[in-house]
């Protein structure tokens, strides 16, 4: 990645989106990257949609840019935000799937994983599925799913960090809390985009 990258995380809130783009934000920083953070909060303190956007080599984006390299949380996350991913993009999502609190009361019916995987993949170059909410567990705690996510990401060929510079991040962050199960669910992240690559 040397040229301008739009890489969006997204997902609802509670899932550590707003810190996920903080920390490839500066573990970008970090490696000498040009690079602009901007969040779109949305409703995050009741499960809302919630998005970042970490642009490298580029200047600030708005909240309706094009979208190079999406990572996901959340699959009716990563379907609300693929019309705008780019021809060639990449899409790294967890399997993870919240039909939304008022599907029920408004009768819509909620798109299945395999049709949500469909129309990502008729959208971008790449589509990698990660089980995020499993391997965080595995690493400790569910809350580290944001984590495993980012270890993904690093396993994308030409990802502009690796591992070691968002472990980096973290602590010029001083996010403690991370600290303790970053090490496990990065590298449960990575592995497992990895196998995908392989397969």
């Amino acid at each position: 990645m040397t040229n301008e990258t739009i890489i969006t995380v997204a997902g609802l809130g509670g899932q550590g989106v707003l810190a996920a783009a903080r920390i490839l934000g500066e573990a970008a920083f970090r490696r000498g990257l040009p690079v602009v953070v901007s969040q779109l909060h949305g409703m995050s303190q009741r499960g809302g949609a919630v998005e970042a956007t970490v642009s490298l080599y580029g200047r600030d984006v708005a909240p309706s840019s094009r979208i190079d390299v999406l990572v996901s949380l959340e699959l009716l996350e990563a379907l609300r935000l693929s019309s705008r991913l780019r021809p060639g993009s990449v899409a790294v999502v967890s399997s993870q799937l919240t039909p939304p609190p008022s599907a029920p009361l408004s009768g819509k019916v909620t798109p299945t994983k395999d049709e949500i995987l469909t129309a990502l993949r008729s959208r971008a170059n790449r589509v990698s599925v990660v089980d995020a909410g499993v391997l965080a567990i595995e690493a400790g705690s569910a809350a580290a799913a944001n984590l495993v996510m980012l270890g993904t990401f690093c396993a994308l060929p030409g990802a502009a960090v690796a591992v070691e510079d968002i472990l980096s991040a973290i602590d010029r962050l001083e996010m403690a809390a991370l600290r303790a199960l970053a090490p496990r669910a990065l590298a449960l992240g990575y592995r497992a985009a990895r196998l995908i690559g392989s397969a």
